[in-house]
């Protein structure tokens, strides 16, 4: 099994100029929790992540070092946090981009990407290898997808 068979080349992507609201928008529809975002040749340029977006929901405290863990005195409602992601919606996803925890290529082994979902990547971005252009996705849905009975060889 080559990663050509597990990856889907039809997915959900973003350009660094679409805004928060967009990406959001696109997360929701597609039921995932972060998106790749290339440039205008089609290269990777990090990830959107729905952490990234959380992060900035909570005090400061709490993401430095060995933070707070305890968040009850802090009296954020509900609407309090719809008015944070309100600010922001407009906001370009580039200035939330963070790097992909790792890529693999059209050519890497199924074993490799097994070990990439095994530690805990969501999903890893194709990447072809001399042009750095974003290809495909694959996540840990697509390869129990490819692992099934009768699924393409």
């Amino acid at each position: 099994m080559s990663s050509s068979t597990i990856y889907q080349t039809d997915f959900p992507r973003l350009a660094a100029t679409d805004s928060v609201d967009v990406a959001l928008q696109r997360m929701l529809e597609n039921r995932i929790s972060d998106l790749p975002v290339i440039d205008a040749s089609g290269a990777l340029v990090g990830m959107f992540k729905l952490e990234k977006l959380y992060a900035m929901l909570l005090p400061r405290g709490v993401l430095l070092g060995h933070g707070m863990q305890d968040v009850s005195f802090v009296s954020d409602t509900l609407q309090a946090l719809r008015e944070k992601m309100r600010d922001i919606g407009d906001d370009p996803v580039r200035d939330y981009l963070v790097k992909a925890d790792e890529v693999i290529h059209p050519g890497t082994p199924a074993l490799e990407i097994v070990l990439l979902l095994h530690k805990g990547v969501n999903n890893v971005p194709v990447v072809e290898q001399d042009s750095g252009r974003l290809v495909g996705m694959v996540s840990a849905r697509d390869l129990l997808t490819a692992l099934q009975p009768g699924a393409a060889k």
